[in-house]
């Protein structure tokens, strides 16, 4: 996934040394949801893994997913907490949102579901006392709550900032206190390695070349050329290059729901 990513990128900041913005027009958000997918599905089948025969896990994940994100998005879609650029979008909808707002749901929980099995199965089997992931487990859990708890504080009543936080908050400890030390600590490290290509996917949807951004956005948060269109009256104001902090915790929420139907 990181490769191709990478690759994308380069494409795409090639493509602007002669122009001024992405010219992918209405195919931008499938080509990210395409870059995001394509990879995690191909190499699944590798027998090492064996991802891709474990259909049941990854399907009652993706479902639970789309039982509690779908309805959120169609209602913060409703209230102007977000929109979607016509410009950048197929124009088939289903309801409110694009259809690859929806399909967004299935390709980026599949990827990092993908990245977890992953990190399990190369990570040392030598090294599965339950003990030697208690500490790290629980400081990984009260950095996040930190964390969470330090950007709900820069917008309280922001509709964005309390969802996209209170969820994350709920699954992280429904994870630590559902998932053994170790795994909870292999899906924080997991988490750790997406958030590049995390960021770097979600650039171009919140920034179309958000490479032009400060890395710690603070001062241009009205970013009009993006897929998706942020109401920053409902979020903290702070982007990493396009992307909104609360982005990262909308992710995580989802990701524990994948990881905790995988390990069930």
């Amino acid at each position: 996934m990181f490769w191709d990513v990478v690759g994308a990128i380069e494409i795409l900041q090639r493509g602007t040394q002669s122009q001024s913005s992405l010219m992918l027009g209405n195919q931008t958000y499938l080509f990210v949801l395409g870059i995001t997918f394509i990879a995690p599905f191909l190499l699944g089948f590798h027998p090492s893994v064996a991802f891709n025969r474990e259909w049941k896990k990854i399907g009652k994940g993706l479902w639970w997913i789309a039982v509690v994100y779908i309805p959120w998005d169609i209602l913060k879609t409703h209230f102007g907490v977000w929109s979607f650029n016509p410009q950048y979008i197929s124009g088939i909808f289903l309801g409110n949102l694009p259809l690859e707002e929806v399909l967004f749901f299935v390709a980026t929980p599949f990827a990092c579901l993908f990245s977890y099995a992953c990190v399990q199965y190369y990570w040392p089997k030598s090294s599965e006392d339950e003990n030697l992931y208690s500490k790290p487990a629980r400081w990984g859990l009260w950095t996040l709550v930190v964390l969470a708890l330090s950007v709900l504080s820069l917008n309280i009543t922001g509709w964005y900032t309390a969802s996209a936080i209170s969820i994350a908050l709920i699954m992280t400890l429904w994870a630590y206190f559902r998932l053994s030390p170790r795994s909870f600590f292999l899906g924080l490290l997991t988490w750790g390695m997406l958030l590049l290509p995390f960021y770097l996917c979600n650039g171009i949807l919140t920034g179309i070349q958000f490479w032009e951004y400060p890395f710690w956005n603070t001062e241009l948060t009205d970013i009009k050329n993006a897929v998706v269109l942020y109401n920053n009256a409902e979020n903290a104001g702070i982007r990493i290059w396009s992307v909104p902090l609360e982005d990262f915790f909308y992710g995580i929420g989802f990701y524990w729901i994948a990881v905790l139907n995988w390990e069930d």
